[in-house]
């Protein structure tokens, strides 16, 4: 298997080449700042292909269910969303209609490696996006898809996951991050591989 290039220092593109994932403080601007609008007038292109399978292949690496391009430091209104068997590309995603019924979850963030908080989100969702063909998209969304679609949004809108729960419930989740970053670094250096 070839070995997965980090570095994304440069323009050049190769294959299998990941996006660092940044794991930034809450109060970092990039996870602060809402994401200009793409011109899909553009679509289908080049840059936008690799930047889906690049961000589909960190995701993946990662294990995450979705990943934003602010997420990775990039300034672009996109994100992926799905599976190991499926995956889409959100450009210019927005939420058209958001159902009465709510469900609370548990939910992290692949910027919070560990961090996990009950967040009560919509149960379904009615959609709008273009993905990297340029088409414009427009579905229903329900369960961890429609879970996972409002938290990738509220990224490219410069919300945290971490601004819907109040402050003691952040604080034990925080505490409870701790002790699991602790006992990975004793895993590690005890020689097991996580």
């Amino acid at each position: 298997m070839d070995e997965l290039i980090i570095d994304t220092g440069s323009n050049v593109v190769r294959e299998n080449k990941i996006e660092p994932l940044q794991v930034f403080d809450d109060s970092h601007p990039m996870l602060k700042s809402v994401m200009p609008e793409y011109d899909v007038t553009t679509l289908p292109n080049t840059r936008m292909n690799e930047l889906a399978s690049r961000l589909k292949l960190t995701m993946k690496l990662y294990s995450g269910l979705g990943l934003a391009a602010n997420q990775c430091g990039i300034q672009e209104r996109v994100f992926v969303i799905g599976s190991e068997y499926f995956q889409m590309v959100c450009i210019n995603p927005k939420i058209v209609k958001y159902s009465a019924e709510v469900e609370k979850r548990r939910e992290g963030c692949l910027s919070s490696p560990g961090l996990f908080v009950n967040i009560s989100r919509s149960k379904s969702v009615d959609v709008e996006f273009y993905n990297e063909l340029g088409e414009l998209k427009q579905l229903t969304v329900d369960g961890i898809t429609a879970q996972c679609f409002q938290h990738e949004l509220d990224h490219l809108n410069g919300i945290t996951f971490t601004s819907k729960v109040g402050p003691l419930a952040l604080q034990l989740a925080k505490q409870k991050q701790q002790k699991l970053i602790k006992k990975v670094i004793r895993a590690q250096k005890n020689g097991l591989r996580i």
